[in-house]
Order: structure tokens, then C-alpha cells, then sequence
């Protein structure tokens, strides 16, 4: 959260659209949270759940790979991202 001041203004200088690259950081943030060992989420969910790292780990994996998958794909095709904003009237 702290480099989006930082990079915003380098995004609408190489004319990314706004509203794709506030697409792009939510979801990259998002997985940020629950990607070991540092993220946040993580950590306060496996304390919630009594559970150690390599307990979770095993089940983890899957989702995070196609979290990440996900998140490729959006970067790479950004008219799925930008259907719906445009749409509505959000975007030209």
C-alpha cells in the first residue's frame, strides 16, 4: 500500500487506465496478505485456527496458484477486468 502514491503517477504517464491498475494492485494485495511466510492474513488466520505453517501449507498451495493464475490472466487479457466499468459508463 505504501509504493501505490509511488507508482500511480508512473501508471497514467504509460497510460495504463486508472481503473485497470486499481484492479490489478486490489487483487495483487489481496494474495499479498495470505502469501507466507509474512502475510498478515495469514498469520492471524493460523492463529485463530491453532494451526502451524506446515499444517496449512498443504492445503494452501492449490488456491494460491490459482489465485495467481487468476491474477495473470487479468494482467495479461485487462477486457475481462474492464467489462463491467465499461459497461457501465465508467470508462470510454
Amino acid at each position: 500500500m505504501l509504493f501505490v502514491p509511488v507508482v500511480y503517477p508512473v501508471a497514467v504517464k504509460l497510460n495504463i487506465d486508472p481503473i485497470y491498475f486499481c484492479i490489478v494492485q486490489t487483487a495483487a494485495v489481496g494474495i499479498g496478505l495470505f502469501m507466507p511466510p509474512l502475510g498478515i492474513g495469514l498469520l492471524v488466520a493460523l492463529r485463530f485456527a491453532r494451526l502451524s505453517m506446515i499444517q496449512y501449507a498443504r492445503y494452501y498451495w492449490p488456491y494460491m496458484i490459482t489465485l495467481l493464475v487468476g491474477l495473470m490472466i487479468i494482467i495479461v487479457f485487462p477486457e475481462i477486468s474492464l467489462f463491467l466499468p465499461r459497461s457501465l459508463g465508467f470508462i470510454r
